[in-house]
């Protein structure tokens, strides 16, 4: 990872040719790719739609994407090297769009919704690295870091989007919040129109991933270090986000809605983030990853500090905006120090890491949770300041 500091630092401004249209196109399939949660809404219905059912099994299916996701999100790159990235991501989508909205046509069988669930998985593994190594084939530079930096504001717009559609649409009935997958078609209609096939005039990205049938595709030791770091931050800031309701009730600084509107607010700061982070990025380089840290460390610490409400809820913000930094900063690092030609493969292992961290989250609090909900953000601000000065430590001996 801090070989990739190094070059990020003295890579050009490179514009590609192509248009806001496709762009936008490309990004778009992003908006998607945090959406299998949009009906943790619906549980206290599907819970009472399937009574014959444990509560946990129920509560599985908004889960349950994430297996199938980890498989598919392995099994994308050779899937892509034998049809190709455009025709991957095309049968992802429409897979997507089928498996999301069975539940609101078949109502009465739960093993039907269980299995419609884990085929929306499938269709979100197979566009998920694809998200991230398209944007580094074709473009590179500046403009790469502030797409990068885009795509994971458009994961949080799709998240937010999504989840108060599914709740607007519950209001009609339970089924038809999954009818918010239906998403995926006009998503479709415009990747397919304007995302080319292959760039149209190669930059670095793009030449490496020109001879990428020709050569083997491979992990390196730079890819291996980003994956250790992304499963220990997405652990830990997974584990921040979803004790938050929990530390808010416990403490009577407020209601279970109030909890849910901040996590709504921190969902939005990290979106505004995301659109920043290409500005950010260009003045802070290197220390882009060091600022993050530093940042999701200052909010966790205030947190487990905070008096009251109001300074509990910028502590949230902290955290929430400086997560998407910290996240765009190392997926734009996987072209730099990947092997030639290795793109795809090695943004899916990263990608297995960030849901091996998010599904180790529960059991992670456990761990380190003392007899105080409030503990990990202890246990989280003092890890992630190490780790911060660790980083920036090493980076300034390098130089």
């Amino acid at each position: 990872m801090t070989n990739a500091t190094s070059s990020m630092a003295g890579t050009s401004a490179t514009r590609s040719g192509y248009g806001p249209l496709m762009k936008f196109s490309l990004l778009s399939i992003s908006l998607l790719l945090t959406s299998s949660n949009a009906i943790s809404g619906v549980m206290p219905a599907l819970i009472k739609q399937f009574p014959d059912q444990p509560c946990a099994n129920v509560e599985l299916l908004s889960t349950v994407p994430s297996f199938s996701m980890i498989i598919m999100i392995i099994a994308s790159g050779f899937i892509a090297r034998k049809i190709g990235d455009k025709a991957t991501v095309t049968a992802g989508l429409v897979i997507a769009a089928i498996f999301g909205i069975i539940p609101f046509l078949f109502t009465g069988n739960f093993w039907v919704i269980m299995g419609s669930r884990i085929g929306l998985g499938v269709g979100f593994g197979l566009i998920n690295s694809l998200a991230v190594s398209m944007i580094a084939k074709f473009f590179s530079g500046d403009e790469k870091a502030t797409l990068m930096g885009f795509r994971s504001a458009f994961e949080s717009l799709g998240q937010s989007l999504m989840t108060l559609a599914a709740g607007f649409l519950v209001l009609l009935s339970w089924n038809s919040s999954f009818l918010v997958y239906l998403l995926a078609v006009p998503i479709l209609i415009l990747f397919v129109a304007f995302v080319p096939k292959e760039p149209d005039a190669p930059a670095d990205a793009a030449m490496d991933s020109a001879d990428s049938d020709a050569v083997k595709q491979s992990v390196n030791g730079p890819i291996l270090l980003i994956t250790v770091f992304l499963i220990a931050a997405v652990t830990m800031y997974v584990g921040l986000t979803t004790r938050l309701s929990s530390v808010i009730a416990d403490s009577g600084f407020g209601t279970i809605q109030q909890a849910s509107t901040l996590l709504s607010v921190m969902t939005i700061g990290g979106m505004l983030m995301g659109f920043a982070f290409g500005f950010i990025n260009k003045a802070l380089q290197a220390q882009t990853l060091t600022v993050g840290l530093a940042a999701l460390a200052a909010g966790s610490l205030v947190i487990y500090f905070a008096p009251n409400f109001v300074v509990l809820c910028a502590g949230a913000m902290i955290a929430g905006i400086s997560y998407p930094t910290m996240i765009s900063y190392t997926f734009n690092q996987i072209s730099e120090v990947c092997p030639k030609g290795s793109d795809t493969l090695c943004t899916s292992v990263v990608l297995v890491g960030c849901n091996l961290g998010a599904f180790t989250a529960p059991y992670t609090l456990k761990l380190v949770g003392g007899s105080a909900l409030s503990q990990p953000y202890l246990v989280y601000g003092i890890v992630l300041l190490v780790i911060a000065a660790a980083y920036a430590a090493y980076h300034l001996i390098r130089k």
